[in-house]
């Protein structure tokens, strides 16, 4: 799978879930994974971001400074899905924002926009396509 380099400085890769395609960012620096999508407006349809870990772990997300509700996905070392947090709302205050993780390690984290996982009816075990790095 070809991986782009776009404007921003975030490297670009297609993943497929359930035969639909997503063009995803790629956050895989520090300060890409601590900024996320914070402050963006939105996702394009077909958009998201791919969080890319360099070893297995139980990483906790939450919706600080999120305008837009979103679809979190864990996936393992072996790109299969480990859990999913469905319609993601932004928090209101830094006060009253929960931090949501797995009970299970991951290796790589996507955020697409709210109702994609229910739309394509993903389930805990289903596999994601991913390219390489």
């Amino acid at each position: 799978m070809t991986i782009l380099l776009d404007k921003t400085g975030y490297r670009k890769a297609s993943v497929s879930m359930k035969g639909k395609r997503f063009t995803v960012e790629v956050a895989d620096s520090f300060m890409k994974i601590m900024k996320g999508l914070m402050g963006r407006s939105g996702l394009p349809s077909g958009g998201g971001m791919l969080f890319v870990f360099r070893r297995d772990g139980k990483y906790g997300f939450w919706m600080l400074n999120m305008k837009f509700s979103i679809d979190i996905i864990w996936l393992d070392k072996d790109c299969r899905v480990v859990y999913i947090c469905r319609d993601a709302e932004p928090c209101r205050s830094i006060f009253s924002c929960m931090t949501v993780k797995p009970d299970e390690d991951s290796r790589y984290v996507l955020e697409v926009k709210a109702g994609t996982a229910s739309a394509l009816r993903l389930r805990i075990g289903d596999r994601i396509r991913i390219g390489h790095y």
